[in-house]
Order: C-alpha cells, then sequence, then structure tokens
C-alpha cells in the first residue's frame, strides 16, 4: 500500500516538475525573440521615417527641378541631387521589406542574416557619399540656391568651371574602383576596413564581419 502511494507521490511529482521545465524552456525561448522582435519593430518605425524624409526630399527636388526647367546648369544639378536621394529613398524602402520579411519561425542563420543586412545599412551612405564626390557641385548649387535663393553658377569664371568640371572628371574612375571595394567581402583590406569603420562606426562593422561569418557558415 505504501510503495503504491510513493509512486504515486513521484508521479505527480515527475508531472508537476515537467510542466515547470516546459514553462520555463517556453520563457527561455520567448525572451530573446520578444526583445528581437521588439528591436525588428523599433528599427521599422526609424526606416518609415527615413522613407518618408526621402520621398518628401525626392517629391520637393521634383518639383525644383520643374520649376527651374529652362535654366540648363539648376536643372542638371537638380537631376543629379534628384537621383542620389531616389537611391537612397530605394535603399530605405528595401529595408524595410527586409525587415518585414523576417520571419522568426525561420532558422536562426537565416533570421541572423537578415538582422546583420539591416544593421549594416550605414554603409548604403557611405557608398552614396563617396559617388557623390565628382558631383559635390550640384549639391552646392542647389543648396544654396534653396537656402540663400542665390543662383551661384553665373558668379564663377568660365575657366574656373571648366578646370573642376576636368578634374572631377578624372575622379569618377578612382571613385567607382573604390565603391566597389567597400563591401564586407574586402574587410581584409586594410583601407576599406578603416574607411568603413570611421565613416559607419563599429556596429556597421560587427554587422559586416558577422554576414562574412555566415556566409562562411552558409558554403
Amino acid at each position: 500500500m505504501e510503495d503504491i502511494e510513493l509512486k504515486k507521490l513521484f508521479a505527480a511529482y515527475d508531472s508537476k516538475l515537467d510542466k515547470m521545465l516546459q514553462v520555463n524552456d517556453a520563457v527561455i525561448d520567448s525572451l530573446p525573440l520578444d526583445k528581437s522582435k521588439k528591436n525588428r519593430d523599433r528599427i521599422v518605425r526609424f526606416r518609415s521615417i527615413e522613407v518618408a524624409t526621402f520621398s518628401i526630399i525626392v517629391l520637393l527636388l521634383g518639383g525644383y527641378i520643374a520649376n527651374h526647367w529652362g535654366q540648363t546648369h539648376l536643372v542638371i544639378s537638380g537631376i543629379i541631387v534628384h537621383l542620389f536621394a531616389i537611391v537612397a529613398l530605394v535603399g530605405s524602402i528595401g529595408q524595410v521589406v527586409l525587415l518585414r520579411q523576417i520571419d522568426f519561425s525561420k532558422p536562426i542563420v537565416e533570421i541572423r542574416k537578415k538582422t546583420e543586412l539591416v544593421n549594416a545599412h550605414g554603409l548604403l551612405f557611405i557608398k552614396l557619399i563617396f559617388l557623390s564626390t565628382p558631383v559635390w557641385w550640384a549639391y552646392a548649387i542647389v543648396g544654396i540656391n534653396v537656402i540663400l535663393g542665390v543662383d551661384l553658377y553665373p558668379y564663377l569664371e568660365p575657366g574656373f568651371v571648366q578646370r573642376y568640371f576636368i578634374a572631377n572628371f578624372l575622379l569618377v574612375i578612382p571613385i567607382v574602383w573604390a565603391f566597389n571595394k567597400l563591401s564586407h567581402k574586402n574587410l581584409h583590406i586594410k583601407w576599406v576596413r578603416t574607411t568603413i569603420k570611421v565613416f559607419t562606426g563599429s556596429k556597421t562593422m560587427e554587422a559586416l564581419e558577422a554576414i562574412n561569418e555566415i556566409e562562411e557558415f552558409e558554403k
């Protein structure tokens, strides 16, 4: 009789212990997941604001180009700045889409890779700055015209403009070369690593290193 009661007691204890372990496992699993989901939602909000901001800039620049149609130098400068704003807008939209695609029921490697691609978003802006270097004058002409209402171009000497156009044109090839080098696949190159770290910070660098590790793991 005592033996039967003892077995019942152990069975009840085992059942209670199993339930406790299941609850603990669920809590342990849910804590980082909840944190990741909250981080994802926070970044989605931030990127959505970014999309809205670039959308407004793109619309304003479109209006600027239309309003100055007939003034070639202002239109060309406006189109150049407009193109870079569109690229930034597309990049931000791509980030929102990528974030929405993160499915926390998928394998952890897939989730991690998409998360790190989001964290590496700062690299896009560094690349845009590099590409903008040969056409920096377009930003100056549009900016001064919009902010101060001054058309700078008529005040520039033709010889000065010609020299600057030639100098900036010669920058195109090295800039495009550097643009292609700025990638997570080239972090072993010292100047690439230093440039990305200086201009984007350690978080972007860590994300790029993580993408490298994941791609090595996937091979």
